[in-house]
């Protein structure tokens, strides 16, 4: 038997022991330094000002170019357990469920926890179950900013905030790159990809243009033998992004990107629990994504402070199917989103720092849902309506940073959230429900520096998530989350440290569970279930080894556990699909062959503990009956990567899930009936080739 308690205390006391990592370091005399990747140099803009990473105090991971393109990375969730606290779940190809520092929404629960954004436009959508998968090609860096984001980034942002930065054009070089990759899939398909981007400067100097695109064909492995189908869940999907950057003035600029991206699958991943390679169903359940995304930012240098505004759209179209036994349902959803944001940010670095700004945001959404029996569509439970919700959002916010001695700086910052939701359908019949949720979300932080390379920091900030209205037209609350949080940051001779400790108090928290309305009639509700609270732990490790060695470790601890009992939840279960601990450890080297050609290779190994799911069935009686209590299996990942560089061309060879780990990840409800699920991807080998030109 494996021992993961094993595994879990190794990565926990190398965090703990990385102070000692220096020594180590120093005594490796063949450090190059034009091969160190300064992580302490890093420069973000989580705080929307440019800033070292290691000069703003909360808990954030940025994941550069070089870094993506070493991991092989063509997704978020292949990065998940490298970012402390960061888990997704994928139930149909390209389609997840991310949670971050234990926080799940759960099934069909509300809005997400979790808010995504494109350079300044988010496109979070307010349905949380169905993130898509934002192609990782020509990005500048990812942001994964933990905790509660209330402030800056508003509603949705409960949990934390992803960030995709994309390239832009350059005004005076003409340059791009071409990558192509081929693999096989075990036990199924044959998959590629080929990806690119071109920049060039339309007028030098003034204005540039640079276009990505790509285009993946994921490889499946399920077999529906009923239907002779084999590799049915395989995924096609295609992007192209052009990006226009224009210097108007020396001290005004404006960008504007569009991006266009569709995906496409046969049937979801789920399969048999006895046979994760097979599925046991004579009918496919097929889908896609289809998604304009568009962002105009205009920027200006008023000497004291800059100016900018950012006016963002997306239109998504999607089509996906969910079974429970004979029963099939599709789901056709359209959303459309409009925002626009104008904020004020002081430039240099006196003693007073502010950001002051406005947001707005209007959300529509229309799905037909219809339901069948053995293939014959049932008209008694189709939908035409809101799914969820429609909203019209306002915000307005602050923050203020005083530096108060060369050593101390404090930050105070709020938000005020207005959020009016409606909902209804056609189909059935159901009137309009109209809610406003209102919030205000404070952040007050402290950071002391301890010298130039180290800092602490403490901060408190509130989280909060609105509330909605169930299929039957009843309405739930809004949930709000207050994090108390302290941390490190800091470069001891060759070792960056990122170390930090929260407790989180969940108040009102939405959750789900089926309720019996009649004999034998079930209604599946969300409601208010109270306060849930705990601790977490989190940290990085970026050592240089010397000879072009690098050792990168994450791990994230939660305990965030239900404080009482109820219909829904019972006191001291943490969140469904929550692993109590995720983690990563990847050992990298970069070394020259000979005068022409550089060799590298890595390993990464990514664990994640066991998660549950639970399903209750409230009885008119008062009483609760568990209907399933499903524990997951273990994750132990392991992928290596192999190659050689020669002036702007690379070949590298791939392996993922080397071990060929198929643990059991998301069940069909109920298990004990369906005997089947979803689980993880089996192992691949891969050969990667790239071709840069004029960069």
């Amino acid at each position: 038997m494996k021992s993961h308690y094993g595994l879990r205390s190794v990565m926990v006391g190398v965090l703990a022991g990385s102070t000692i990592l220096p020594m180590a370091a120093h005594a490796q005399e063949q450090a190059v330094e034009t091969e160190e990747k300064v992580l302490d140099s890093i420069v973000v803009t989580a705080n929307k000002r440019a800033e070292r990473i290691t000069d703003v105090p909360l808990a954030i991971t940025a994941i550069g170019t070089d870094e993506i393109q070493d991991r092989g990375a063509l997704e978020l969730r292949d990065l998940q357990y490298s970012i402390p606290g960061l888990n997704m779940q994928e139930q149909t190809p390209g389609v997840y469920r991310i949670q971050l520092r234990g926080i799940n929404a759960g099934a069909g629960t509300g809005l997400p926890v979790v808010g995504t954004y494109v350079d300044e436009v988010g496109i979070t959508i307010d349905q949380q179950q169905r993130d898509g998968a934002f192609p990782l090609v020509d990005i500048e860096r990812i942001e994964v900013l933990r905790g509660p984001q209330g402030t800056l980034y508003g509603e949705g942002a409960l949990a934390g905030t992803i960030r995709y930065i994309t390239r832009n054009p350059s005004l005076d070089t003409a340059g791009g790159f071409v990558e192509a990759n081929i693999y096989n899939q075990d036990k199924g398909g044959t998959g590629g990809r080929i990806s690119g981007a071109f920049g060039v400067p339309v007028i030098k100097d003034r204005l540039g243009l640079r276009i990505s695109a790509g285009y993946d064909d994921l490889a499946g492995w399920i077999d529906y033998p009923a239907i002779g189908k084999e590799d049915a869940n395989s995924l096609e999907r295609w992007f192209i992004r052009p990006k226009l950057f224009a210097q108007i003035t020396e001290d005004a600029t404006f960008s504007l990107l569009y991006q266009y991206s569709e995906q496409s699958y046969e049937t979801d991943n789920s399969s048999s629990t006895a046979d994760p390679d097979v599925q046991n169903l004579n009918e496919l359940f097929p889908g896609f994504d289809k998604s304009h995304l568009a962002n105009a930012i205009f920027e200006i240098d008023l000497g004291g402070a800059t100016l900018t505004t950012s006016t963002g759209y997306q239109a998504r179209d999607l089509e996906f199917n969910a079974a429970l036994g004979p029963f099939r349902t599709t789901f056709s959803t359209d959303y459309r989103q409009t925002t626009h944001e104008t904020r004020l940010a002081s430039n240099g670095t006196g003693p007073l720092r502010y950001i002051v700004g406005g947001w707005y945001r209007n959300f529509e959404s229309e799905i037909d849902r219809q339901s069948f029996l053995n293939g014959v569509p049932n008209a008694f439970a189709r939908r035409i309506g809101d799914d969820p919700v429609d909203s019209e959002s306002y915000a307005l916010f602050g923050d203020l940073t005083w530096q108060t001695s060369d050593k101390l700086e404090l930050s105070l910052g709020g938000r005020f959230y207005e959020d009016e939701r409606t909902s209804g359908s056609v189909i059935p019949n159901i009137a309009k429900s109209t809610g406003k949720f209102e919030a205000f979300s404070p952040r007050i932080t402290a950071k002391y520096e301890i010298g130039s390379d180290a800092s602490v920091y403490a901060t408190v900030a509130k989280g909060f998530r609105s509330g909605g209205f169930n299929g039957n037209g009843t309405t739930y609350g809004p949930e709000s989350l207050w994090n108390y949080e302290i941390g490190t940051k800091a470069r001891l001779g060759s070792v960056y440290l990122d170390l930090g400790a929260y407790y989180a108090d969940y108040s009102d928290r939405q959750a789900q569970s089926s309720v019996e309305i009649g004999p034998g009639v079930f209604q599946a509700l969300t409601r208010n279930v109270g306060a849930a609270s705990g601790f977490g732990l989190e940290g990085a490790v970026n050592a240089r080894l010397g000879a072009g060695l690098e050792l990168d470790i994450a791990a994230g601890w939660n305990n965030l556990e239900s404080d009482l009992t109820n219909v829904e939840v019972v006191k001291g279960e943490r969140f469904d699909f929550v692993a109590p601990f995720t983690g990563s450890v990847s050992l990298s080297q970069r070394f020259p062959i000979n005068d022409d050609l550089m060799a590298m290779w890595r390993v990464d190994f990514q664990h994640s503990d066991s998660y549950r799911q639970r399903l209750r069935l409230g009885l008119p009686s008062g009483a609760v009956l568990t209907l399933q209590d499903f524990k997951s299996a273990p994750q132990d990942l392991l992928n290596a990567r192999i190659g050689i560089e020669r002036d702007a061309w690379s070949l590298s060879l791939d392996a993922r899930n080397i071990l060929n780990e198929d643990a059991l990840l998301f069940p069909a409800v109920p298990l004990s009936a369906l005997q089947r699920g979803v689980h993880t991807s089996p192992r691949s080998f891969g050969i990667t080739i790239r071709r840069s030109f004029g960069e």
